[in-house]
């Protein structure tokens, strides 16, 4: 028996590896359609997470606009993917703590109730700890919180010096002396701040020289500044006395390329000074620097430098490299939610009339979210101008505590007639035209509870009393397994549905469910089908005839930038176009990543530095599917699914047929494509990318690492030959005879 068994093995063994030899049969039936699609699936998700607005696509050049944060953590020698992660904070006795923003989940009580410190003594040495200890250049986070006692004392008296002595400077700012001058700089907390908490005081005591800071931009990586090119600056400064005041910008070793003196009135309140420098040489390592050069004293409060409307779009506060990224690769939809609407410290403060006004009167806060300090200077309309820049469909998400009242008043001010009290006010910002939104989402990935369609229904009707055209989305995540008829969580839904049916508005109720960018998520029917939303708009289909729930799936989270994140997501292209008659459009997170440097989760999809901005794999993948677009998504069939996954479209005219094949295995794999109702030319134009390990990534000195390369395919006997190499994405089109 053992023989027979033993025999019978090895012929299953022998079997298995001639089948891997084999080639994969691939076909396509061009006269059966399957699923319709738009270039709506090719939508995108910006938050504010990993600098995508601030430091990113939002025109301000400076990091640490408000000089909220306190003094620099150089002294831990942080690797630079931890260097946005660790910030020093003071408790209610101001004993400076390390906390880290690689895990803002663990959320903490931020102190609200007065100006002087961040966080109470009580909270910090109770705060949760992670469930193992996250490690940043070699220091230990147990939690969120490294507390002062268990630091080495080196770094305790560091870190007292620097908060209590003569050099107390905001954490992105680096101080600027030439000369001989005896100064000071200072960290103050009285409650007369600006906009934050926090005022930075530059002291020239005496003697001779220049006194002053100097900003190096995003993470103190540079500023790019341009030989020629003009820099518009706004700044809020305090002085007691007439002052001048010199601003200028500077390469990288501090040299001036531009410079401009102004003069303070000193009437004791914080003045509002423009300037425009033009610089005289081109640097990509570029400061910008403000300073004093003779005896005074001043309290800045904000600090604002962008292009000038050469290097924006429209005259928006949008800097033209990253709209001219996404217009490279066709975005047409654009949601603007996440984190900053459902996580940290303010969410009580992120509401839409907070971020209305100039740039320098917008409020800045205490996030404790991803970036731990942030203002309100790029919001909702910063967001919707972005999307009317590349002509994409934007969705808005709010807080679910929004008003009824102000929650109307936000419709009104985005589409209300100029003859509105709100639409009036979007004109005097410079915006006469309405922003025609047709979403808006009701918070960001909340369980479904009574409480959570209540918020709907509240939104619903007060959007509606002001444009009953508007649709109203869900950002629910459904689970692995569904909400199953007779659920809680189904019930509610119901309920939901029958409402809006109800009011006449069941084509206005639309839903987000997040989905995930694994490789293995498209191979597990269940699965998938639960997480897109797919089995529960079938199940309300059933359920109330004549309904179909409007799918919106908008953020595919990959949790990394690599050709794994890439390879998933072009297995995520295939299998949501082939069931593409469920949604209205798609999208994928994030957007835009600062090279080397993020919070959590790296899959930023467009990374750049000061002076380069490039695709990641995934963004590739968009790209060439957008260069190919076809809107009729074809029958297909693979001998091997579980190996090469294909899909096909053909265009409207019938006139050309493209082909995707994801080869998920880690072995190249001969493939014969045989297609049925489509007679095509020998002439093919074909494409693969990867081909390499899953780890590899385009980076700044590679730019081009993992991208599409011409492919040779063979065309022989009304068939195409390819091998597939290991995990590799390849689009073949073909043109008719």
């Amino acid at each position: 028996m053992k023989d027979c068994f033993l025999v019978i093995t090895l012929l299953l063994a022998v079997s298995k590896l001639n089948a891997q030899d084999l080639p994969v049969r691939l076909t396509v039936d061009a006269n059966e359609q399957i699923a319709t699609v738009t270039k709506f699936f090719n939508g995108t998700n910006i938050e504010d997470l990993n600098n995508q607005t601030n430091g990113g696509i939002f025109s301000q050049l400076l990091h640490g606009e408000a000089f909220e944060e306190n003094v620099d953590v150089d002294f831990l020698q942080l690797d630079r993917k931890d260097y946005s992660k660790v910030y020093l904070v003071l408790d209610d006795r101001r004993i400076p703590h390390l906390i880290t923003q690689s895990d803002i989940y663990h959320k903490i009580q931020w102190n609200n109730s007065g100006e002087k410190y961040d966080f109470t003594t009580h909270d910090i040495y109770n705060s949760t700890p992670f469930k193992k200890p996250e490690i940043l250049s070699g220091w230990s986070f147990k939690g969120r919180f490294i507390v002062f006692d268990s630091l080495p004392p080196k770094i305790q008296n560091i870190m007292l010096e620097r908060i209590n002595g003569n050099e107390q400077i905001s954490r992105f700012w680096d101080k600027m002396i030439s000369g001989t001058p005896r100064y000071k700089y200072e960290l103050v907390r009285d409650g007369n701040a600006y906009i934050g908490r926090q005022t930075q005081t530059i002291d020239f005591i005496e003697g001779a020289g220049e006194v002053g800071l100097y900003n190096s931009g995003l993470y103190k990586t540079g500023i790019c500044f341009w030989k020629g090119k003009n820099y518009e600056g706004v700044f809020r400064i305090k002085a007691h006395i007439p002052t001048t005041v010199y601003f200028s910008l500077r390469d990288d070793k501090g040299n001036v390329i531009a410079e401009k003196p102004y003069s303070l009135k000193g009437d004791g309140t914080y003045e509002k000074v423009s300037v425009d420098l033009i610089s005289s040489v081109t640097t990509k390592n570029g400061r910008l620097g403000i300073s004093l050069k003779e005896k005074g004293k001043i309290e800045l409060g904000f600090a604002f430098l962008q292009p000038g409307e050469w290097g924006r779009v429209s005259s928006y506060p949008l800097r033209k490299e990253f709209v001219d990224a996404l217009k490279k690769l066709e975005i047409k939809a654009i949601r603007y939610n996440g984190s900053m609407v459902s996580s940290g410290a303010d969410t009580y403060l992120y509401r839409w009339k907070k971020m209305l006004g100039p740039v320098d009167e917008r409020r800045v806060t205490l996030r404790t979210g991803f970036n731990l300090y942030a203002t309100h200077s790029f919001g909702f309309i910063e967001m919707l101008q972005a999307a009317e820049a590349i002509n994409a469909v934007c969705i808005i998400g709010m807080s679910k505590d929004e008003t009824a009242e102000d929650i109307s008043d936000f419709v009104e001010y985005v589409n209300g007639p100029i003859t509105t009290k709100w639409g009036a006010r979007r004109m005097r910002d410079g915006h006469p035209e309405p922003y025609h939104l047709k979403y808006i989402q009701v918070d960001n990935e909340r369980p479904m509870t009574l409480g959570y369609v209540k918020c709907v229904q509240k939104f619903a009707e007060a959007v509606w009393r002001v444009d009953p055209e508007m649709s109203i989305m869900l950002s629910v995540n459904i689970p692995k397994g569904g909400y199953p008829k007779g659920s809680i969580a189904y019930k509610l839904v119901s309920e939901l549905v029958c409402w809006f049916i109800d009011k006449g508005k069941a084509e206005k109720l639309c839903w987000d469910p997040h989905y995930s960018g694994i490789r293995s998520f498209a191979d597990n029917q269940e699965w998938f089908e639960n997480e897109m939303g797919i089995t529960i708009q079938r199940d309300l289909a059933e359920d109330f005839p004549g309904f179909m729930l409007k799918l919106h799936p908008m953020e595919e989270n990959g949790w990394r930038c690599d050709w794994d994140r890439g390879l998933a997501h072009a297995h995520n292209w295939n299998t949501l176009q082939r069931y593409g008659n469920c949604f209205q459009m798609l999208g994928t997170a994030n957007t835009f990543q600062p090279y080397g440097l993020y919070y959590m989760w790296d899959q930023g999809r467009i990374h750049y530095t000061t002076d380069a901005m490039w695709y990641q794999p995934s963004a590739c993948i968009d790209e060439m599917m957008m260069k190919t677009w076809k809107p009729n998504v074809v029958k297909t069939t693979s001998s091997q699914n579980e190996v090469l996954d294909i899909t096909a479209k053909v265009n409207d005219e019938k006139t050309e047929l493209t082909v995707y094949i994801a080869n998920m295995s880690e072995k190249q794999q001969p493939a014969i494509l045989s297609v049925d109702g489509f007679r095509f030319k020998y002439q093919v134009d074909a494409w693969t990318i990867g081909g390499c390990e899953l780890t590899e990534y385009n980076t700044y000195e590679n730019q081009e690492n993992v991208v599409f390369r011409p492919a040779r395919v063979v065309v022989k006997n009304k068939q195409v030959y390819y091998d597939c190499p290991k995990y590799s994405y390849t689009v073949i089109t073909l043109i008719k005879k």
